[in-house]
């Protein structure tokens, strides 16, 4: 039993079955090395493609920015048309642009918010708080969601300004 075993593995490696024993020297195998990455010869148009993919994104932090200032000033344009229709004519609501506000994110942690949350019972503080400043109306505005991401109604706002007579109010016309 020996013999036809030993044939036929002999067999076997001389015809060239086996993986590996066939290959000669001059093969037209080329190593890795030889081929290299074909973009690197020229410009081709997959490079191109992709250089002009990049520069052509937006900024995110421009347009979430974008978005949080129309927002913003959106609603406090608003309020203020709402709650001073003598002083806010649209000239005037023309100057709000966000060169001429500030405004800042507020965190309910602060000493100053939480002695807000202690005068003016009625606000509901939420995650996304900010305070807008013009000239002189302050105005408190809440969102349920991230402002900077989605343009939307605010959950709260709250404007405080000083009238010139507090006794002299007039109501706006229907």
């Amino acid at each position: 039993m020996r013999i036809p075993l030993q044939l036929i593995s002999f067999s076997i490696l001389i015809l060239g079955i086996v993986p590996g024993s066939a290959q000669t020297p001059g093969s037209d195998l080329k190593p890795l090395q030889e081929e290299g990455e074909s973009h690197r010869e020229g410009k081709s148009l997959d490079r191109e493609y992709y250089e002009y993919y990049f520069k052509t994104l937006p900024n995110p932090d421009i347009v979430e920015k974008a978005k949080l200032e129309y927002n913003l000033i959106r609603h406090l344009k608003l309020e203020m048309r709402k709650r001073d229709p003598d002083k806010m004519t649209p000239e005037e609501l023309k100057k709000v642009t966000s060169a001429s506000v500030k405004y800042e994110r507020v965190f309910e942690d602060s000493i100053w918010m939480r002695g807000i949350r202690s005068q003016m019972k009625y606000l509901k503080f939420k995650e996304y708080m900010y305070v807008v400043i013009y000239e002189k109306y302050y105005c408190f505005i809440s969102y349920e969601v991230n402002p900077a991401r989605y343009i939307q109604e605010p959950f709260q706002v709250q404007l405080v300004f000083q009238k010139e007579s507090i006794f002299n109010t007039t109501l706006p016309s229907p």
